[in-house]
């Protein structure tokens, strides 16, 4: 090998030694460029990792919020349902209350001499109260079946009160004060 270079010429020598010269600092060169081009792209595969983790937990957070107002909205639609399906609606006014008092004492099996109404606003709620109180006799068991058409009875009808005015006959005979409330909602 030594006798390829021995029959090369002063000139030749000093290409050969130029190249070799250029070839190392070109190597130096593309080694030290390489170093820092790596150590960026670690800090880039760094900040992309964080980045992700940043992300799944943003992500996990708007899937929570997704499911909060999916449960504001389903409050949103139980309560209009509420509205329409419990409360008195300001429309029917009283008179569906005065109907649906009818019925229940129908279905009951009971009949009421007088009936006394009294209306109060409950102004934070939006909401108007109307109280009945009745005079009912009968028997224990038309006093249970009433209470339990009462429970039944899909609209907020709530009893309010139940005085026992006078008991006779172990219960057979009983004369009761009943206060009903049954609530609407104004605008």
């Amino acid at each position: 090998m030594k006798d390829i270079f021995r029959e090369f010429d002063a000139k030749e020598k000093a290409r050969i030694r130029a190249l070799v010269l250029l070839f190392a600092f070109s190597l130096v060169f593309l080694l030290a460029f390489s170093l820092r081009e790596r150590g960026a792209y670690n800090r880039l595969a760094d900040q992309l990792e964080a980045q992700k983790k940043a992300f799944v937990g943003l992500n996990k957070e708007r899937a929570a919020a997704v499911r909060e107002d999916g449960r504001w909205q389903q409050a949103e639609k139980d309560l209009a349902d509420l509205k329409t399906r419990y409360f008195y609606q300001e429309q029917g006014g009283i008179n569906a209350l005065r109907l649906d008092l009818r019925e229940l004492l129908g279905a009951a099996g009971v009949s009421s001499r007088s009936m006394k109404f009294d209306y109060a606003d409950i102004e934070k709620e939006k909401v108007r109260k109307v109280t009945v109180t009745f005079s009912l006799s009968g028997s224990y068991p038309v006093l249970r079946r009433f209470l339990e058409t009462i429970e039944q009875f899909p609209k907020f009808l709530y009893l309010e009160r139940l005085d026992f005015q006078r008991i006779e006959g172990g219960g057979n005979s009983l004369d009761l004060k009943v206060t009903l409330a049954g609530y609407y909602e104004y605008s």
